[in-house]
């Protein structure tokens, strides 16, 4: 499972919140990801992405589900 903070990618173990305290929900439960706040991801240990990184990675995913692949 996979906790999305400041972006969103549409799949079934994808979760896109929308709250700081809704992406704490999911500490030690989901890989978690945050998009677009540097100082959050550090706090949280969450991977972080720029806007522009993640527009990539979206892009990249939807081709994997696409052919398959996740």
């Amino acid at each position: 499972m996979m906790a999305v903070y400041g972006g969103c990618v549409e799949h079934p173990q994808v979760v896109c919140v929308k709250s700081r305290k809704e992406l704490l929900s999911h500490v030690g439960r989901s890989f978690l990801v945050v998009v677009g706040d540097e100082a959050l991801a550090r706090e949280l240990g969450a991977a972080y992405f720029t806007e522009e990184e993640w527009a990539e990675f979206v892009k990249f995913f939807q081709e994997e589900v696409k052919k398959g692949n996740a």
